[in-house]
């Protein structure tokens, strides 16, 4: 073989083994950036299905607060009944009742912790960005409504401050022991006081007007909650 020859053949094969190391190196970034592809849709899998999780637990307690809503709007309705009508009467567990139910407690927290663990590590782990903004927007919203509930506590509690110093005790004893009330409370009394004393049909009425509200609040919430629900489990499906 000649001279030439031989030379031809080496940078042949030098241009060979660098290309086979070029090709390996491009290897080696294709499978790592396939890696880290694949282990950032393992991660946003985990994060959609742990909002999913926590808007189905969040959708069984709204449902339940609108139940306690509508149950305390009857309530109110009914103890407003008792003050038109003076020929209208209630035996002792319904008043107990409709007095307790009138304060309607919210007492709704909702579930955000895999939400704030994304924030944590940056919404941007979920690639498609109206679903990170609509996320975003339902916790947001969640969040901004927490004022009416604070608000409202102050309402519930200045109700039962109010009956303590209008009714008598027996009656106040009967309606915070609702399963015991015909033991304590007499009827004929405390819808005298009802039908008389307009300081606690007024707060009974304060009462009725929050719960509305919450009524209307939940209803929202539990709407957004269904919505997203149901995009995460299209997202998940893909």
């Amino acid at each position: 073989m000649s001279d030439s020859n031989s030379h031809s053949l080496s940078w042949l094969r030098i241009f060979v083994q660098g290309a086979v190391i070029v090709g390996s190196i491009l290897l080696a970034f294709a499978i790592d950036a396939a890696w880290d592809v694949r282990q950032d849709r393992v991660q946003e899998v985990a994060y959609l299905g742990g909002i999913l999780v926590d808007l189905r637990s969040d959708s069984t307690d709204l449902v339940d607060r609108q139940v306690t809503a509508i149950r305390g709007l009857a309530a109110a309705d009914r103890l407003f009944e008792l003050r038109r009508d003076p020929g209208s009467t209630a035996p002792a567990d319904s008043l107990a009742t409709w007095f307790l139910h009138a304060a309607f407690v919210d007492n709704f927290q909702v579930l955000d912790h895999t939400y704030r663990e994304i924030l944590g590590g940056g919404l941007s782990v979920i690639r498609d960005e109206s679903l990170r903004r609509q996320i975003a927007d339902y916790y947001r919203s969640i969040e901004s409504a927490e004022f009416f509930t604070e608000y409202y506590k102050g309402e519930e509690s200045d109700y039962w401050d109010l009956l303590a110093q209008r009714l008598d005790p027996d009656d106040l004893e009967g309606i915070s022991r609702e399963d015991q009330a015909a033991d304590q409370l007499i009827p004929d009394r405390l819808i005298g006081k009802l039908r008389s004393d307009d300081e606690i049909a007024n707060a009974i009425l304060v009462n009725r007007h929050w719960t509305a509200l919450r009524l209307d609040i939940t209803g929202r919430r539990l709407a957004g909650n269904r919505d997203l629900a149901e995009v995460l489990r299209i997202q998940l499906a893909k």
